[in-house]
């Protein structure tokens, strides 16, 4: 749970751009573009994973607030995932940060004697975890967290991966959706919350992206709509946006929010 889990040296020179695609202006290219660090905890099956939600809800999330990190979400996956899975999106608001996150964590008293005490313990709740790491498109430079009121029942979530299989591929894949296909997400009810193209982790190129809906019925209605809509098809056979025949869905996943998570 220390800061280990990325490899220090090398970060900054090698993390801006594995594409090296740059979008067109749009309303938000000139804020700064965020990365996101996105995890999955293998849980144990033998041990409830009630002692890894209470690390992250009471330790994890105020650590990572004090060492300036960004918006933070923790779900459960109901598909998609192992079942005994808790996913982790962590924003940081540069590639600097995600250093100095790193460090800010590891100089925390509070942070690592809660560490050391939940790791010491007989009965850790997860037998390791993933990581990859992802910088925001240009079109939607950082979480975007929903609107919620008070006694609001939590959001579904989906979170979609696209493999490429070149960059070139994925460069025009990403610009659909830079120029246009957020755009008719929001016109139809599928709230972005993240889009980051995959800078460290396996299987690249790839990209990975998370909407949400209020419910599955909501879901499947804003697909079905989404795929019979002009604009979709218009892009879609748009000469600039060709060879996405290279571009695949390779996973697709549903996640329910924990009632701490700050994307709910």
């Amino acid at each position: 749970m220390d800061r280990r889990h990325f490899v220090k040296s090398g970060i900054a020179a090698t993390a801006v751009g594995v594409t090296g695609f740059r979008a067109p202006s749009s309303p938000d290219s000139s804020a700064e573009r965020r990365y996101y660090e996105l995890r999955n905890y293998e849980l144990r099956t033998d041990i409830k994973p009630e002692r890894i939600r209470a690390f992250t809800r009471d330790a994890l999330l105020p650590a990572l607030g004090r060492a300036g990190a960004g918006t933070v979400g923790v779900m459960s996956p109901e598909t998609g995932f192992p079942s005994q899975s808790l996913v982790v999106v962590i924003e940081y608001p540069s590639i600097a940060a995600v250093d100095a996150v790193a460090q800010a964590l590891d100089a925390d008293a509070a942070y690592t004697a809660a560490r050391r005490a939940f790791e010491g313990a007989d009965d850790l709740p997860f037998v390791r975890y993933d990581s990859q790491l992802m910088r925001a498109f240009s079109g939607h430079p950082r979480i975007e967290v929903p609107r919620t009121e008070a006694g609001r029942p939590a959001r579904m979530f989906e979170l979609r991966t696209y493999e490429a299989r070149s960059a070139a591929a994925l460069e025009r894949k990403i610009a659909m959706f830079n120029e246009g296909e957020i755009d008719l997400f929001r016109s139809i009810d599928m709230t972005p919350v993240f889009f980051g193209e995959n800078v460290f982790g396996t299987r690249l190129p790839s990209l990975t992206y998370m909407l949400t809906f209020d419910d599955m019925a909501a879901r499947m209605k804003a697909w079905s709509t989404f795929g019979s809509h002009p604009d979709w098809r218009r892009m879609n056979s748009d000469p600039r946006f060709a060879a996405l025949g290279s571009v695949s869905v390779t996973n697709v996943a549903f996640l329910r929010p924990l009632g701490f998570s700050q994307l709910r």
